[in-house]
C-alpha cells in the first residue's frame, strides 16, 4: 500500500512540474514573439534599396528591452513591420549598421536572441536579398 501511494504522489508531482515547464515555455515564446506593443525607434537608409527599421518592446521591471531589426524598402509602416520576421532580435538598440549596395554590415555587443542572415523584400518591384555580415561581441 505504501509503495502505490508513493508512486501516485510522485506521478502528481511530476505532472505538475511538467505543466509548469510547458506553461513557462509558452509564456516565453508569447512574450518574445509578441509585437503588438512594439514602437518604431529608428528608420535609417542603408543604401538606395535597403532601409533599416528598429522597433523596441519595453520589457518592464524584470525583463530587458527587446529590439527587433528589420530590412525593407523605404515605404514601410509599423503595422507592416509587425507582420514580418526581423533578421535580428537583441537586447541592444544601438547596433552600428552600415552598408553599400545590397550588403549590410552589423556590429553589435550584447545578447542576440535571434539572427537570420536570410531576409528578402521587394523594392520597386525588384526582389532584394541583402547580404548580412554580423560582427557580435557578447557580454557577461
Amino acid at each position: 500500500m505504501h509503495v502505490s501511494t508513493a508512486i501516485k504522489w510522485l506521478h502528481r508531482l511530476t505532472t505538475i512540474l511538467l505543466l509548469i515547464i510547458v506553461a513557462g515555455y509558452f509564456s516565453y515564446e508569447y512574450f518574445m514573439k509578441s509585437r503588438s506593443d512594439d514602437r518604431l525607434v529608428m528608420q535609417k537608409a542603408i543604401s538606395e534599396n535597403v532601409t533599416l527599421y528598429v522597433t523596441q518592446y519595453g520589457g518592464g521591471a524584470t525583463v530587458p528591452d527587446i529590439y527587433r531589426y528589420y530590412l525593407d524598402d523605404k515605404n514601410q509602416t509599423i503595422e507592416q513591420l509587425r507582420k514580418r520576421e526581423p533578421f535580428l532580435v537583441s537586447d541592444n538598440g544601438s547596433a552600428i549598421i552600415s552598408g553599400y549596395g545590397n550588403t549590410v554590415n552589423v556590429k553589435l555587443s550584447g545578447r542576440i536572441y535571434s539572427f537570420s542572415n536570410l531576409t528578402m523584400f521587394y523594392a520597386q518591384e525588384n526582389l532584394v536579398i541583402p547580404v548580412i555580415n554580423l560582427n557580435a561581441t557578447g557580454v557577461r
